[in-house]
């Protein structure tokens, strides 16, 4: 999410999203054939589920492979590092998006789209989350899919019933989480969080960090995870957990996170604004029509300026700069990313999280979303989109700071030594500078 990508101009760039799954007749047919890395996720099973419009409008057949994405970085890196060619395109979240761009693994697109608009143009997205794919000099190296940012999510109903407000401050979170916990005995859990190694704790945590006025790089670009900022945020995170989260939350990655909250168990949680759907799905979640969203809280004292606490996430589809079938490799990634690929996303999944601009503010997406559509769009507006470390090394720090969090969770360390051993790690892998 770190590019410094406020420089970009919508209208110096051309290509994705207006056309759409009927609209291309197979006139522009150039047939071949690709291979996609994929996440395995909804909108992926979305666009598999409408790949054969386009292999029949365009005569391009397309083989999706689909690994977790807690695999996906390093998959994506031992291709990427070894030049190969056998995966024509990547999707996987921005974070690594700009190292992959400084390293010479992706494509600039810009030439590809304005060769080809077949499916549509590059500003039909929504400008946050283009922007997040924009280089400082204008390049753009990625067609967003998804995006999302991050909120609190609380039980209106068990803070109408414990009188509580909703949380101004940390202090005011961890007295609420208190309250609940110690109110129903812990049968629900003051608050649910992503505990398990890696990105998985480390994408709320980063909200912490900067809720406590922490950065992940100072003014000059040196990495700080040891300041007294840092082990503060750590501190309150690991104790928060600690004290008054669920059982096994250690190992929670996002899918055990976000069903120990819609199961009722836990009264708060902070994570994605792609939660909302899963939440209200009254299929499923038994809290459906009973949260509350909101801005997550700051510490007494913190004003954030641009260094706001809630993210500015983007996943993405990625040119790989080694293959040999890029002008198909655009017509898909195109398409993948259309007004009426990502209309039937909203249509058949939860995708909250679209990226086309007229399909975010349709009609279709606020009937489905309406009970948490004013808070998504609240957050995007402030997303901070160095909200995590980019650039090279990117992997290095988030692997190295999700370590010592579970270190501090667990009570191996405590926070400042675990903060000062992830620093300390990671400069001595030279990655201690953006």
């Amino acid at each position: 999410m770190s590019l410094t990508r406020r420089g970009f101009v919508a209208g110096a760039l051309g290509a994705v999203a207006a056309g759409g799954v009927a609209s291309c007749s197979s006139d522009g047919s150039s047939g071949g054939s690709l291979t996609a890395l994929m996440e395995d996720i909804s909108y992926t099973d979305n666009i598999k589920r409408l790949l054969p419009d386009f292999t029949e409008q365009t005569g391009i057949s397309v083989s999706i492979e689909t690994v977790p994405y807690s695999d996906m970085s390093a998959k994506v890196l031992q291709e990427f590092s070894q030049r190969s060619d056998y995966f024509d395109l990547v999707f996987i979240g921005n974070v690594y998006g700009a190292g992959y761009f400084q390293s010479n693994y992706v494509e600039d697109l810009r030439e590809f789209a304005a060769k080809d608009a077949t499916f549509g143009t590059l500003d039909a997205f929504y400008e946050p989350y283009l922007r997040t794919m924009t280089a400082p000099e204008g390049e753009v190296y990625g067609v967003p899919v998804y995006g999302e940012s991050t909120f609190l999510m609380y039980r209106t109903d068990l803070f109408d019933e414990y009188g509580l407000d909703v949380p101004a401050t940390m202090a005011e979170l961890r007295s609420a989480a208190r309250t609940i916990h110690q109110g129903t005995k812990g049968k629900v859990s003051g608050i649910t969080l992503r505990g398990a190694p890696g990105i998985q704790s480390v994408y709320p945590w980063a909200g912490f960090l900067r809720s406590f006025g922490g950065r992940f790089f100072d003014g000059s670009g040196g990495l700080v995870i040891d300041s007294e900022q840092s082990v503060r945020a750590a501190d309150f995170w690991a104790e928060l957990l600690r004290d008054y989260g669920p059982a096994g939350a250690a190992n929670f990655g996002w899918e055990q996170n976000r069903i120990n909250f819609t199961q009722g168990l836990s009264a708060m949680t902070i994570d994605a604004t792609a939660n909302g759907p899963f939440n209200e799905n009254e299929d499923s979640s038994t809290v459906a029509g009973k949260v509350g969203y909101t801005a997550i809280p700051y510490a007494d004292g913190v004003e954030p300026g641009d260094n706001t606490n809630n993210s500015l996430t983007v996943h993405a589809l990625y040119m790989n700069a080694f293959g040999q079938n890029k002008d198909n490799t655009w017509k898909f990634m195109s398409w993948a990313t259309s007004k009426d690929v990502q209309s039937a996303a909203v249509e058949s999944t939860e995708a909250v999280g679209v990226t086309n601009a007229e399909v975010l503010q349709g009609d279709a997406y606020a009937k489905k979303y309406g009970a948490f559509q004013d808070a998504v769009m609240a957050q995007l507006k402030t997303g901070n989109v160095d909200y995590l470390p980019g650039g090279q090394h990117a992997n290095t720090i988030i692997t190295e700071t999700g370590q010592s969090l579970s270190s501090a969770l667990s009570g191996q360390q405590d926070a400042g030594t675990a903060m000062t051993a992830a620093q300390q790690r990671i400069v001595d892998k030279g990655a201690g500078s953006r």
